[in-house]
């Protein structure tokens, strides 16, 4: 056993620099390797909403607009600044979560993280808009029968039914709702990115390591046997 360790005591000071150099070599590859070539390969970009409540059949309605938002009438008002093939890329490329009944997920995969980030951006922006001007004219309508109905002069008769229909429209109007979000336009995550600098480096120095102890080792054990 003695013999043994002493020749691979040999070997060792006989190859020591080449022992050294290749793990070292291997590390340095490893680390400028890496430097050239992990670069993100697609980027998720995500926004969810919460649907509106003001009775509109469209727009409170998850199913609805699922549909809407894949319609070539909607992408073309929010996607209005791209040509047509973009548009019907982005209409064959994005994916819609129903979370629940009335949250909506949007997410966009793309090679270029700010054209991810930006038609996740524009659809919800031009969601958000109509929706606000569909709420806000619900609302006036609510507000005017509100005011029409309490200069009314009525009856004594009807007193209990025009307080009745006045808390009625009050109710509705404090239970309205539009859209909005919940969770903002955003990165959910960096794509394929590969293995980072330090990494490969470390993985460069083990693997060398590995050889040169076997290039030290093997050939004795061989004799040995």
């Amino acid at each position: 056993m003695s013999g043994f360790i002493s020749r691979i005591a040999k070997r060792i000071k006989k190859y020591i620099v080449w022992l050294i150099l290749l793990p070292v070599v291997l590390g340095a590859f490893g680390f400028f390797f890496a430097k050239g070539t992990a670069q993100q390969s697609s980027y998720t970009a995500a926004v969810t909403l919460t649907l509106g409540k003001y009775d509109d059949g469209v727009y409170n309605n998850i199913a609805e607009v699922t549909s809407l938002l894949k319609s070539d009438a909607f992408l073309n008002e929010a996607l209005s600044d791209v040509k047509e093939e973009e548009r019907q890329d982005v209409k064959t490329r994005l994916i819609l979560t129903n979370q629940s009944d009335t949250q909506l997920q949007l997410s966009f995969t793309d090679a270029d993280k700010e054209r991810a980030l930006a038609v996740v951006k524009q659809v919800s922006e031009t969601f958000l808009k109509q929706d606000k001007a569909l709420f806000t004219k619900r609302q006036q309508v609510i507000e005017n029968r509100l005011a029409a109905l309490e200069d009314e002069s009525v009856s004594n008769d009807s007193k209990v039914d025009k307080e009745r229909f006045l808390y009625e429209l009050e109710s509705t109007k404090l239970g309205m709702k539009q859209a909005k979000i919940v969770d903002p336009a955003q990165v959910l995550d960096e794509g394929n990115k590969g293995m980072s600098a330090k990494k490969r480096a470390l993985l460069g120095l083990v693997i060398g390591f590995s050889i040169s102890l076997m290039f030290v080792v093997l050939p004795e054990v061989f004799k040995e046997s």
